[in-house]
């Protein structure tokens, strides 16, 4: 995967430098950015500064369910309104308009809608029905003006004006939770390259430090590395330490994208 392919890259031009600073360094700096990409994997890496948020993947899992939901969004909505199901065309004559019904907005304005009565007839038997929903479009017609209805076959008595438009309009909702979904996909696997690629770092430099000599002072060098790394790499947490053992390339590629 391209996208993976450039995180793994990135973390193997960070570690490359530090082949030349000696065993103990090059151990430490393979925990650091083992443990590192781990850490980012799973929960992500949160900028105290910037405010930037790096979903780990669980957050991608939230992501995909969400886009699950909104891409079902239209067809429960259809089905529980009964819109889908009015696939027959009429014409029909406005009867009423009722009473505007206003209602104030987060932003202070106010929006008003009515409800609709029309009459219409199919296969010669009159129907006369007030819509189940009102709505600011109705408000603009009058009685005694023809319009075009939507209404269910196998029950004529429930129809629907402006169902394409109502239908159109949930569509977005699908489109939204495709995107969202396929977004979130491809960073769930992302996320579960770098946990992999990671560990592997992790165990690696683990086994390495097994075979130093007692006393060396691993811990210290893992955490000015972790603190290296996250600042070069991913562009967080203010300058880089000048910690000497082992400095990392100075203009590392990014990934803030990733």
């Amino acid at each position: 995967m391209k996208f993976f392919s450039s995180l793994k890259q990135t973390a193997i031009n960070f570690l490359e430098p530090y082949k030349t600073k000696g065993p103990a360094t090059y151990a430490a700096a393979q925990q650091a950015i083992g443990a590192i990409l781990i850490t980012d994997g799973f929960i992500g890496i949160d900028n105290p500064f910037g405010q930037k948020k790096r979903p780990g993947i669980f957050g991608t899992i939230g992501g995909i369910v969400l886009g699950v939901v909104f891409m079902f969004i239209p067809t429960f909505f259809g089905n529980i309104s009964g819109i889908n199901d009015m696939t027959a065309v009429t014409s029909a004559t406005v009867v009423s308009v009722g009473q505007a019904n206003y209602t104030r907005n987060s932003n202070g304005s106010s929006s008003a809608s009515c409800p609709l009565t029309v009459s219409y007839s199919v296969n010669s038997q009159e129907y006369t029905n007030q819509s189940s929903i009102s709505s600011s479009n109705y408000c603009s017609l009058s009685a005694g003006q023809i319009i075009t209805i939507n209404y269910n076959p196998a029950n004529p008595g429930s129809w629907a004006y402006g169902a394409k438009t109502i239908s159109n309009f949930l569509q977005i909702f699908f489109w939204a939770g495709l995107l969202a979904l396929i977004s979130s996909i491809i960073t769930f696997f992302i996320r579960l390259f770098s946990i992999i690629f990671g560990w592997k770092l992790l165990k690696d430099g683990r086994r390495n430090a097994a075979n130093l000599p007692p006393g060396t002072n691993m811990q210290t060098m893992i955490a000015e590395i972790k603190q290296n790394f996250v600042s070069s790499i991913f562009g967080f947490g203010g300058t880089q330490s000048g910690y000497m053992p082992g400095t990392p390339p100075s203009t590392p590629p990014s990934i803030n994208q990733l």
